[in-house]
């Protein structure tokens, strides 16, 4: 499944489809004037789910680069059929919570109320996943690779450095956990890498046949391709051209740690093009990132207003941007001094 990063915009629609067509149902139902239905045992089923790995170059699946261009490569690891089965509970408890609503008003009885709730198949329960050990961390079993023509992979031979390492060596999925690391190619490395097409893939190998504690989770999982091109430099960048490789330059700065010089490169991107919004919100990100709260909370905003007035009739709202402009509110004002209180 490509890119399985569940925001919570995707989580909500998922919990409104289902109550859609759980409302529907009970609404053809009534409608129908069926009787009492026989009460019966909600069942439950148990899930021992595998995880799941997904690859991002660049925060793209898809991407063409100049050679020499750094890259980000960004690996998650995540419990989904946990991350699905919460969703699905979420809409459950909103459909009950209805359900002994129209009860309550006396729309349906509350006989009915009950069987419904006892025959619906409810959510999975899905185990937690645990990975590794302290004998054997869990990102010890990460492999990057090229996937060949005839679908045999190959270990990556780029010289990948690793700048967001695992945070333990033992981990444990569940739907509000997941697991990343970060590596990045440097632009002298990137510049020995032959211009032509690769399938990059991460992948997960936990033999089995080694010692783990019980319940650790053993097998072989791998992410989607990213297919990735190569391209010799041309003579002449057109603006559009330098604006990517600003921004791409901008996410190597950053993932690096060094947030000034990502902060210039995508102020770069943005004196190319005013009305960038990528660029905006590297900005916001570099500034965040080295403590300018007030400066990012600037630029995000500006940002958000560049959105509407691109996008005026979008459905979609900015939710990255509107999330990071709450987050910062609430910091600052979390940092302000009670009134009265002495400077």
């Amino acid at each position: 499944m490509r890119k399985f990063r569940i925001s919570g915009a995707i989580i909500l629609v998922l919990v409104l489809a289902i109550l859609f067509f759980r409302f529907r149902k009970r609404a053809v139902d009534t409608a129908a004037g069926l009787g009492q239905p026989t009460p019966a045992t909600a069942t439950r089923q148990h899930i021992d789910p595998a995880p799941e790995i997904s690859l991002q170059i660049n925060h793209a699946d898809e991407l063409t680069l100049y050679r020499g261009t750094p890259m980000v490569l960004d690996v998650r690891v995540v419990n989904h059929q946990a991350m699905i089965a919460d969703a699905q509970e979420t809409s459950d408890r909103v459909y009950f919570q209805q359900l002994h609503a129209a009860a309550n008003r006396g729309e349906i009885p509350k006989e009915r109320v009950e069987a419904t709730i006892a025959r619906m198949d409810l959510a999975p329960e899905v185990s937690a996943i645990s990975l590794g050990e302290d004998t054997a961390p869990w990102d010890s079993f990460l492999q990057l690779s090229q996937r060949l023509p005839d679908g045999t992979l190959h270990p990556l031979n780029w010289t990948a450095k690793l700048v967001r390492p695992a945070q333990a060596k033992r981990i444990t999925l569940t739907a509000q956990t997941e697991a990343e690391l970060m590596f990045v190619v440097e632009p002298s490395s990137a510049a020995q890498i032959r211009p032509g097409e690769y399938a990059i893939v991460a992948s997960l190998n936990v033999p089995s046949n080694i010692s783990l504690k019980p319940g650790t989770w053993t097998g072989q999982v791998q992410s989607d391709p990213v297919e990735l091109t190569i391209a010799d430099n041309p003579a002449r960048l057109s603006p559009d051209d330098e604006e990517k490789l600003d921004l791409h330059f901008a996410a190597y700065f950053y993932a690096s740690g060094d947030f000034a010089e990502a902060a210039k490169r995508a102020q770069s991107a943005l004196a190319l093009n005013p009305r960038s919004i990528a660029a905006a919100i590297a900005i916001g990100e570099a500034r965040k990132a080295h403590g300018d709260l007030k400066g990012a909370l600037e630029v995000f905003q500006k940002a958000r207003s560049e959105y509407y007035r691109q996008y005026p009739k979008s459905y979609e709202p900015p939710t990255l941007l509107l999330s990071r402009i709450s987050d910062i509110e609430a910091t600052m004002e979390g940092e302000q001094p009670p009134t009265g209180s002495p400077p």
